[in-house]
């Protein structure tokens, strides 16, 4: 019997173990999604294989049990996992990456992991490199959920982005970890990252309040932006583009990956320019982008630059429906008025040019509104991974912005031809000689020889010095739970004047408005002070910030929870006003300590007597006082600080191993932004400075597997005391005639909605997209408000109801991508908008107004399609693509703001303006990929 057992033990033996499986997979970049081509796949190392093109890997004849497989490769990290044969196929997918960079991206990059219970939508490479063509980053983004993206005027880089209702002003952005948000609007300016596709590893759009670590305005959304490095793989990168506008773009890119010494570099380095889609709208923008790493034990230490200077025309204004079209103006009900001098000028048809002509009498485009800015920015940081518990970053940049951009400032209307375009010849004929004699603009009060000019080219320049520090410590307390925190500190100044940059045919310009000028007569390059809104004057923001977090991931249960805390400080400076002198007197008390008390301010500067500009002289207590006194400063404010907290915290709970339910929730005080503190045209604290109140809770559910993959989401969102950025203007109660801008608190808006997710691959060749998100977007207050510091003045308005409006609340958006062979796609999609409200201040929503939605746009539909090849060689690939965005050239509406016509306010399609949307556009592009 004992024999018999043994036989039995000793054959059942041979037979499991001489089962056999087979293991695959496919080896993934963890910072691109790309398949890794050409990884080592080894298993006790008797079974080896490489990974293919498509990154798949297949080790067959396994024996049953467990091993450790183990994954090589020149430019990445060595990965190890466990791994347990225990049937004829095992499927084992890999991501393989710098291990040191792959913890600096959770860090550093506040990119979110996949249990974390927030909205969000990640944007392959693959996405980038195959949709976006020659548009600006933002519309790549329109067809995900909750977003909605226009190029407003059409300019090359003004587009915008607008993320559950809330404008980009709400909306964070942030590159490397650097928020890039303006430190005195909120704004961000696409035009300042024209090349960033050509370096991006990972993007990520968190809706909502999301789990960004750090203090961010981000009401609507974050959107966070890494560029490649050291855990990419070697290679590079030689594009030509080609597109509508006799677009031209060359773009170079090369990565090391990392070297055997630890060391690693990422260049790119990319021309373009172009007519422009939108008439009258050329473009000319460098980027240079450069990323040194070195590994140094377990630091990771990287220094990176980029600069993207760019000029481009634009068109700012919106129009009457009729300015642009003639057939979408009676569609939408509009009476057309045929006199008006502009009428059907057509989609593309800007009035900010016409052709100028230059000193070799060539007739060439001009623009006055012109736009011109370059904004380097400089990163250097430390990520020191301690132990397998601990890691730690030290992070610091700096940001110096130059640039700004044109105006035509005149005393009359626009001088213009017969077909609208602005005549710049005409208008240095008009400044040159005076029309009614016939004979040269020499004013003899400033100079017997030189011309005057009436009208004059502005530059209204926003220049910016900013520099930061971002330190971050993540700690793994256990395999599931990881406490992590911060500081965050900001410095940033704005520099905001005038200056003439060209005088159109003439010599000088007189400006009389700037107190602080030894002479009124300005030439190019001087500045002036013609609007006092963008007068000579410096904004100031200082930014010290605390944060936490907890985060817990088990096998079921996941949650984070986050405090972050910050104090903002504002001042003012003032150089177009006299600069003032204070002058005090000495007083000593009882101790004998002296005591400095404020006698008198004086302003001095410069004054007209009679027909002279001549300095002030001022004698007070028998001594006189001049420009030349010491102790005069500009006027500035005082420093004023405001704190603001964010609390946010959610939690996920897996269902199975292929979804899980998530609901999270926050309440965000946050300090206002610099242009509602400090008005510009006075350089004063405006009243009743109060934070902003957010409330916002979010549930969802994900549904994940091979195949097929569904996120739903509800969320609901509570601004309270929403401000009006720069205040509102009204009259001046003590005076009539005159405006002054107040800040109104108590606005509230209710943001309500839901967004759909749906992804299907049918199988290697054909798979689909599908996003629907729907809103209830409505401001939620009606109130009378008395203003402390005018006692007489009370304001009222009835917004109560009224649909918010700015951005579609519908929209539904599909795709579809099929490969009929290897390294062939193609794929189409649909996007559809709907439910679009005009934009319009709610503030002027009174008496019989009160409780009126804006006019609502006609809802519109777009057809893109896309298609590319690639042909792989040995150690180099050539790669074609091509894109169509609005292939049906349909003609839509895709901004308009109500009742800004200055004819009509019937919150109608006639009270409108409005702004197209671009036509057909096409881009292609050839590569070699090596």
């Amino acid at each position: 019997m004992k024999v018999l057992f043994g036989l039995i033990l000793l054959f059942s033996s041979y037979f499991v173990f001489s089962q056999k499986g087979t293991v695959k997979g496919k080896i993934i970049d963890n910072s691109t999604d790309f398949p890794v081509a050409g990884a080592k796949v080894n298993i006790d190392n008797k079974y080896r294989a490489f990974s293919n093109p498509e990154g798949i890997y297949e080790l067959a004849n396994v024996p049953y049990g467990e091993y450790t497989m183990v994954i090589s490769m020149t430019t990445f990290d060595t990965v190890r996992v466990k791994i347990n044969v225990n049937s004829a196929t095992v499927e084992k997918d890999v991501k393989m990456g710098g291990s040191v960079e792959f913890a600096e991206i959770e860090v550093i990059g506040n990119m979110v992991r996949d249990n974390v219970p927030i909205a969000v939508t990640k944007i392959p490479t693959q996405k980038i490199v195959e949709e976006l063509g020659s548009r600006d980053l933002p519309m790549l983004l329109n067809g995900t959920a909750g977003v909605y993206a226009t190029t407003q005027g059409g300019g090359d880089g003004d587009a915008r982005i607008n993320v559950r209702g809330f404008d980009q002003r709400n909306v964070g952005v942030m590159i490397d970890g650097v928020p890039v948000n303006d430190m005195e609007n909120g704004a961000v300016y696409w035009s300042n990252w024209f090349g960033l596709d050509a370096i991006t590893a990972q993007m990520q759009v968190q809706r909502g309040l999301g789990a960004t670590k750090i203090a961010m305005p981000s009401i609507g959304g974050t959107i966070n932006i890494l560029t490649q490095g050291i855990g990419n793989k070697k290679g590079g990168m030689l594009k030509q583009e080609y597109s509508t506008g006799n677009m031209l773009r060359t773009t170079f890119s090369y990565n090391t990956g990392m070297t055997k010494s630890g060391w690693g570099l990422t260049v790119s380095a990319s021309y373009k320019q172009s007519d422009g889609w939108v008439y009258g709208t050329p473009s000319q923008g460098f980027f240079g982008y450069g990323k040194l790493s070195k590994k140094i034990k377990n630091h990771l230490v990287t220094l990176s630059a980029f600069a993207a200077p760019q000029w481009h025309g634009q068109r700012l204004f919106s129009q009457a429906i009729q300015y642009f079209s003639e057939d979408k103006a009676r569609e939408a009900g509009v009476e057309v008025d045929t006199n008006l001098l502009f009428y059907d000028m057509g989609i593309r048809f800007n009035q900010h040019w016409g052709y100028r002509t230059n000193e070799n009498g060539e007739r060439e485009v001009f623009n006055e509104r012109r736009n011109f800015y370059s904004k380097p920015q400089i990163t250097l940081k430390d990520f020191w991974k301690v132990n397998d518990k601990l890691a730690i970053s030290n992070l610091a940049y700096m940001s110096i912005g130059r640039g700004g951009g044109t105006n035509i400032y005149n005393s009359g209307a626009l001088l213009r031809d017969s077909t609208g375009l602005i005549d710049w010849d005409k208008i240095e004929q008009e400044n040159q000689i005076n029309s009614l004699f016939g004979t040269p603009n020499i004013d003899p009060l400033y100079s017997s020889t030189e011309i005057k000019s009436s009208q004059v080219l502005l530059a209204s320049i926003n220049n910016h010095f900013w520099v930061g520090y971002l330190g971050q410590f993540n700690y793994n307390v256990s395999k599931n739970l990881e406490v992590s925190g911060g500081i965050d500190f900001r410095y940033y100044e704005g520099r905001h004047y005038q200056r003439i940059e060209d005088l159109l045919g003439g010599d000088y310009y007189v400006d009389k408005e700037d107190k602080n000028a030894a002479s009124p007569m300005k030439r190019v390059g001087d500045r002036v002070a013609k609007n006092t809104f963008n007068a000579d004057r410096d904004g100031l923001v200082q930014w010290s910030g605390a944060f936490g977090q907890v985060e817990y991931s088990g096998e079921k249960w996941s949650y984070f929870v986050n405090l972050s805390g910050i104090v903002n400080g504002y001042r003012g400076v003032d150089y177009f006003q006299k600069r003032k002198l204070e002058l005090t007197t000495t007083s000593y008390n009882n101790f004998g300590i002296a005591n400095q008390i404020l006698d008198t301010t004086l302003y001095i500067g410069y004054s007209e007597v009679g027909t002279e500009w001549v300095p002030d002289t001022i004698k007070y207590n028998g001594q006189l006082y001049t420009n030349d006194s010491p102790g005069l400063e500009y006027q500035k404010t005082d420093w004023k600080y405001i704190p603001g907290f964010t609390f946010k915290g959610g939690a996920s709970y897996k269902l199975d191993k292929n979804s899980n339910v998530y609901l999270n929730l926050g309440y965000l005080n946050r300090t206002p932004q610099f242009s509602n503190v400090i008005d510009n045209n006075t350089n004063t604290f405006f009243g009743e400075i109060v934070n902003e109140k957010i409330q916002a809770v979010e549930g969802g559910y994900n549904f994940a597997d091979k195949v097929f993959g569904v996120n739903f989401n509800a969320y609901a969102t509570n601004w309270q005391n929403k401000p009006f950025p720069y205040g509102v203007q009204v009259p001046d109660p003590q005076d009539p005639t005159e405006f002054i801008r107040i800040n109104i608190n108590g606005m509230d808006a209710v943001h309500l909605g839901g967004e759909i997710d749906i992804a299907y691959k049918f199988n290697k060749e054909l798979s689909t997209e599908i996003m629907f998100s729907f809103g209830d977007w409505f401001w939620n207050s009606s109130k009378t408000i008395f203003i402390p510091q005018y006692d007489s003045l009370e304001f009222s308005f009835d917004a109560k109801g009224v649909h918010v409006g700015d951005a579609a609340q519908t929209a539904l958006a599909a795709s579809l991508r099929y490969e009929p062979f290897k390294n062939l796609y193609v794929k189409v999609q649909a996007q559809y908008f709907d439910c679009y409200y005009a934009n319009f201040d709610p503030f002027t929503l009174q008496g019989s107004n009160g409780g009126r939605d804006s006019w609502k746009i006609p809802s519109y539909f777009l057809l893109n399609f896309f298609a590319g090849y690639k042909e792989q060689f040995k150690n180099s690939a050539l790669i074609l693509s091509g894109s169509i965005t609005n292939l049906l050239n349909s003609v839509y509406i895709a901004d308009a703001t109500n009742n800004a016509n200055d004819i009509y306010d019937n919150f109608d399609a006639k009270s409108a303006t409005v702004m197209f949307g671009q036509g057909f556009r096409f881009n292609v592009s050839i590569g070699l990929q090596f």
